[in-house]
């Protein structure tokens, strides 16, 4: 499977927990938000957002900013446009393009990098434990 594809596939996986699909909604129309200022229009604890945070990261939906003690969350415009051109794609009558032709896979090599950091990170942890 291709790389566009895989992502396509990850991305829509996460969205279909309705949550998630929200909490993106709510940084989609407010531009850049705050764990706090997320936090203040749902009604869960901030264990469980960083978990959602964390997921929405991970599958390239949302990038993080650190700035000073915040970080602040934006929606990743390129993956959005791949789940966009992806669906698209299924409407009868459309011309069917392969994810992997449709632009280039630049988001896709930093998604993969980041996975491997966060994964290397996490087995640093483990051993320190």
């Amino acid at each position: 499977m291709a790389a566009k594809e895989e992502q396509f596939i990850e991305a829509l996986g996460v969205l279909a927990e309705g949550v998630r699909y929200k909490i993106l909604s709510k940084i989609a129309s407010a531009g850049e938000l705050t764990a706090k200022d997320i936090l203040e229009q749902f009604d869960f604890t901030q264990p469980t957002l960083s978990h959602h945070m964390a997921v929405l990261t991970e599958a390239g939906l949302v990038n993080v900013e650190r700035r000073g003690r915040f970080a602040y969350y934006s929606v990743n415009r390129d993956t959005i446009e791949l789940i966009s051109s992806g669906i698209s794609s299924l409407k009868p009558g459309s011309k069917k393009q392969s994810l992997e032709k449709n632009g280039d896979d630049s988001g896709t090599k930093e998604l993969k990098k980041s996975k491997k950091k966060k994964k290397k990170d996490k087995n640093k942890k483990k051993k320190k434990d």
